[in-house]
């Protein structure tokens, strides 16, 4: 799955995190770091098997040097994941010591991994994953209604997180519109989708977008959402924002469209409520800085630490949008 891996790692290192949603001012003093977990169970086209990043916090004053940040990551953990029946220890996996054969092979798997944007040879950057579902012979069973477990130990600390595989609800169609401002601006149009949400079930989505050849980014400003205002609504349509990457310049002319001529590819991930209310309070917090904002604390579904253990169930809508 090409997606927004590093985004939320280093993102993560500059915010701090704490247990629930509220207002608070953050204390001066940094008292101990802790164990930072991105980590997900995936199940949709071209799944990665479960993979996790781990990290540990850092003050809100630092220096966020490309050398700092490499120093965050922790590694030579002991990470498994257990679906209830079976466990497997994930393998670390370092960039660094596939540019060390190959620069330009790197560089592409960085890509995949979503590193659009910034350097191997500049950041090393480090995950741990299931290598045996690559081959296909996980002795995890990845299916929808199913729980994971994940539980790490790194030196004297240890953190636990459980995720469930969310039931699917995709869209019933994608398509395009003008431009506002149409006919004065005809190279954008708008994205929306169609989707019918079954009445009487709480749903929680998390959206990502493909412009082209580039990797999978969250929907610009609010990824994720509930169902509240369309629970049993048919043919409920959403507007579909371009995300892009945080390393990239942001132009407000452009932000969230798409050109004529693009190939759009958009990800509708169904979310377990723990996993929906970290990227609610997540990107809450992300928007509300600033000389007159608020902090806020977010809800984070791993014990002992900080960070989301999550699942992903997922489907890929692609559109042509012609020129």
């Amino acid at each position: 799955m090409r997606n927004q891996l590093p985004i939320f790692a280093l993102l993560l290192l500059l915010l701090g995190l704490g247990a629930c949603e509220e207002e608070y001012t953050p204390e001066d003093v940094f008292d101990e770091p802790q164990l930072v977990v991105e980590g997900y169970v995936e199940y949709g086209p071209g799944a990665l098997p479960p993979y996790v990043i781990l990290t540990q916090s850092s003050p809100y004053i630092g220096d966020l040097s490309p050398d700092r940040l490499a120093e965050l990551f922790v590694h030579d953990a002991d990470v498994r994941v257990s679906d209830g029946e079976n466990e497997v220890q994930l393998t670390e996996f370092c960039l660094g010591d596939l540019a060390a054969l190959d620069t330009a092979v790197a560089q592409t798997v960085a890509e995949f991994l979503g590193l659009g944007g910034i350097s191997v040879t500049e950041l090393e950057y480090c995950i741990y994953i299931d290598i045996f579902g690559f081959l296909n012979f996980s002795p995890l069973e990845i299916e929808p209604g199913r729980s994971y477990s994940l539980l790490v130990r790194a030196g004297e600390d240890s953190v636990s997180a459980v995720t469930t595989l969310a039931p699917l609800v995709g869209f019933d169609s994608l398509y395009y519109v003008d431009h506002p401002d149409y006919p004065e601006n005809d190279s954008l149009v708008e994205l929306r989708a169609s989707v019918t949400d079954p009445a009487g079930e709480e749903n929680y989505y998390r959206v990502f977008t493909k412009r082209n050849e580039e990797p999978f980014y969250p929907l610009l400003g609010q990824s994720v959402t509930d169902d509240k205002i369309f629970d049993g609504r048919s043919g409920f349509e959403i507007p579909v924002q371009r995300g892009q990457s945080f390393v990239s310049e942001f132009d407000l002319e452009t932000a969230g469209y798409y050109w004529r001529g693009d190939t759009a590819v958009v990800r509708v991930s169904n979310i377990d409520y723990p996993h929906f209310r970290f990227w609610q309070t997540f990107e809450y917090s992300s928007g509300s800085q600033g000389p007159f904002g608020n902090y806020v604390r977010i809800e984070s579904n791993i014990q002992g630490g900080l960070g989301v253990w999550g699942g992903l169930h997922y489907e890929d809508y692609e559109l042509i949008i012609p020129r």
